[in-house]
């Protein structure tokens, strides 16, 4: 069939994915919901104080992410079962709409679905909390540190890197994803930090991507500083990545084509 999109032909397809998998869906929240109680819980009981803003942040951040990266690389794994990948290759869809099915539910439905749920279970905490006071502030995602298009900027990345490891490895999709994004950030520091060391003509102690480098003169560290300005390029930069992770994670997919 050729990879060209169909309305009609996508809406049949979103609708049958969900009704197969909304039981497993609502069951994987659950589990979510489970695992953020739990945790925040503990570690608002073991705290000399409510959750702090700060906190929460943290909280926050480490959900969605890890949340979301472990839910991402599942999104095409049945690409791994030899019986699986025949039954989602032959579906009478382009292999367009079948990886955009993956990627809404991934990426918006996702935040969609994460964003309420984490708010659900801190007002929960901090309504049963004899600690909490009037003045006690819940985190606003909107103003807090990070600011939210920074959050998506990284999470965009990593759900589009998370869909390239879930359309290439076949077992352990996360874990070989994780491991080789480690690999990847080694070598990108090395060869920046070797490439940095070139234009000084010095031995550096650390010089990290967009960052400043240091180095070692008469037992004294000196700073070469970064351009301060460069955040704005630096999220061109990830967005670019994404969109181009996103778009090998698709041709991964059209590869396997029966």
């Amino acid at each position: 069939m050729n990879n060209h999109f169909n309305l009609s032909r996508f809406a049949l397809l979103f609708r049958k994915h969900t009704a197969e998998q909304y039981k497993t869906y609502l069951l994987s929240l659950g589990v979510l919901l489970g695992a953020m109680f739990l945790i925040m819980g503990m570690a608002s009981y073991l705290a000399s104080r409510p959750i702090a803003t700060s906190e929460q942040s943290i909280f926050f951040m480490f959900f969605m992410m890890g949340a979301g990266m472990v839910f991402s690389s599942t999104v095409f794994a049945q690409l791994g079962d030899k019986k699986k990948a025949i039954a989602f290759l032959t579906l009478p869809a382009s292999q367009l709409e079948k990886y955009l099915v993956g990627w809404l539910y991934s990426f918006p439905i996702f935040l969609l679905l994460f964003i309420p749920s984490f708010y659900l279970v801190l007002s929960i905490l901090l309504s049963i909390d004899p600690r909490v006071s009037d003045d006690s502030d819940m985190i606003n995602i909107l103003t807090s540190e990070p600011h939210l298009h920074v959050l998506l900027t990284f999470y965009a990345l990593f759900n589009a890197l998370m869909l390239v490891g879930s359309a290439y490895f076949n077992k352990h999709h996360f874990i070989k994803t994780a491991f080789a994004g480690f690999l990847g950030l080694l070598l990108f520091y090395n060869l920046n930090k070797l490439w940095v060391q070139a234009m000084l003509g010095r031995d550096l102690v650390s010089a990290g991507p967009f960052s400043a480098a240091y180095f070692m003169e008469n037992e004294k560290r000196f700073e070469v500083g970064a351009y301060e300005g460069n955040e704005s390029l630096i999220l061109l930069l990830l967005v670019a990545l994404a969109l181009i992770s996103w778009v090998v994670a698709y041709f991964k997919i059209k590869e396997k084509q029966v």
